[in-house]
């Protein structure tokens, strides 16, 4: 039995090869696809743990709609050492030594703590791990919470006990050499302590390349593009069609995924129904004053929502109901922030993005309290706004390509897997780049850890 699991960042899959027949294995019964565990954790205040779809619908339970309310907390203190400007008659010699306490807002209404991509935290040598409700977890025993669940399950499902297993990894956690060997050393360490005694690790494109060839008999040269929710990486192989011979001639990877899309909907589409594009105040000498930049940036992401419930973000808002252009705007901003409803948006803007990918435009709707959102989001606004980030996946083509030593129109099919492969925009891109090639969609989800097990089993490697 070989195992495959590919922890993502949006959603972790497994399967399993015994040498003739390959399986996805059922994850979490409550996903609307089964096959897919949502990679989020939610704490309760008694560290009691749920894991993704439970977490999510406990989050929802208990802490969507509630009243936000930040206090200041001591966290520790603080010490610094700076030269004595003067000095009295009766005063010492030398530096001031200053002590004063160091102080966070908190939200003491908190009833749990949800946590999402977790696996991007894996990358950054400066983030150890995070404290939750007085308990340190380090980024390693999170991951780890859920590859233990994952592992329950996987034990489940083959009848037997599974010690050795091939996970997935981008081609970059980190374009910093020393933050990416962090990154992969901590996900074998959680790997290990979720039970996996024996863990090996394999280019996520790669993966998906070994789930495509094991299906095909042809000779070809072929382009993965793996579009996750975190990264977007690229793979070029080279096969002589009987998977014996299977050629390695390139991997890439760019540092956009399905999370940047979000962030884009929010702040090109939703937040201006929030008022962050009306002016809050008429000052005595009738200058306008708009929306600040940092507040707004604040909407860029649900986890700082919250943020502006801090009592100097509160008041801006509050200003702005009284006195700006858009008051009612304003008061579903109020809401949003004041009631913990940035997770929920966010949901609603992650399925109308799903949508806009077999439709020509979609509505992101949320009717709570004050809020009444009814938003247009087309394909045509869509596209305009993550122009950025189109830009960058080009570009990436463009070098994989060159790194392979090859013209784009020796590529013979393109193999696309990952949910942000299906937005148009970029299908479009491939075939544009890529008119000779075939495009091929592969399991949006599944064809990462089903070629993880198939490559665990030296076919095709």
């Amino acid at each position: 039995m070989k195992i495959g699991i590919d922890f993502g960042t949006t959603h972790t899959t497994a399967a399993v090869y015994d040498g003739g027949k390959l399986e996805m294995i059922p994850l979490d019964p409550l996903n609307s696809d089964p096959l897919l565990l949502r990679s989020m954790i939610y704490v309760t205040r008694n560290h009691e743990v749920f894991l993704g779809m439970k977490g999510v619908q406990n989050f929802l339970k208990h802490d969507t709609g509630r009243p936000v309310v930040m206090q200041e907390r001591v966290v520790g203190t603080i010490e610094t050492t700076v030269a004595r400007a003067g000095r009295g008659p009766l005063d010492p010699d030398g530096p001031i030594t200053i002590i004063y306490d160091a102080l966070i807002d908190e939200d003491v209404g908190m009833r749990g703590r949800l946590l999402q991509s977790i696996k991007t935290g894996m990358r950054s040598a400066s983030y150890d791990g995070t404290k939750i409700f007085g308990q340190y977890f380090t980024v390693q025993e999170l991951v780890a919470l859920l590859l233990k669940y994952v592992h329950v399950k996987v034990e489940e499902f083959v009848g037997q006990k599974v010690t050795e297993a091939t996970f997935g990894r981008p081609v970059f956690f980190a374009e910093n050499l020393k933050e990416d060997q962090i990154a992969e050393a901590r996900l074998a360490e959680a790997a290990k302590m979720a039970g996996f005694d024996t863990v090996s690790f394999v280019q996520e494109p790669v993966a998906a390349a070994h789930f495509y060839l094991s299906k095909t008999d042809q000779p070809e040269r072929v382009l993965v593009f793996d579009f996750g929710g975190g990264t977007l990486d690229f793979t070029i192989i080279n096969t002589d069609g009987k998977n014996t011979n299977i050629e390695i001639l390139a991997t890439h990877g760019v540092d956009v995924g399905g999370d940047n899309f979000d962030k884009a909907i929010m702040k090109h589409t939703i937040a201006p129904h929030l008022g962050v594009d009306s002016y809050i105040d008429i000052d005595y000498d009738d200058r306008k004053i708009p929306f600040p930049r940092p507040s707004a940036a604040l909407l860029e992401q649900w986890t700082t929502i919250p943020m502006l419930s801090r009592p100097k973000q509160l008041k801006i808002i509050e200003d702005a109901i009284k006195y700006g252009q858009s008051p009612d705007k304003f008061r579903a901003l109020y809401n949003v922030v004041t009631k913990n409803y940035g997770f929920m948006l966010f949901e609603e803007i992650e399925q109308a993005k799903i949508r806009l990918s077999d439709s020509e435009e979609t509505f992101v709707q949320m009717q709570v309290e004050q809020v009444e959102l009814d938003a247009r989001l087309t394909q045509r606004t869509f596209n305009r706004n993550i122009n950025l980030e189109f830009v960058q996946v080009r570009k990436g083509l463009a070098e994989v390509v060159q790194l392979a030593g090859l013209r784009a129109d020796e590529i013979d099919t393109i193999v696309t897997t990952g949910g942000s492969s299906r937005i148009p925009l970029f299908r479009q891109l491939l075939m544009d780049e890529f008119s000779d090639a075939k495009l091929v969609h592969s399991d949006t989800f599944g064809s990462v850890a089903a070629g993880l097990a198939v490559f665990a089993a030296g076919e095709g490697s």
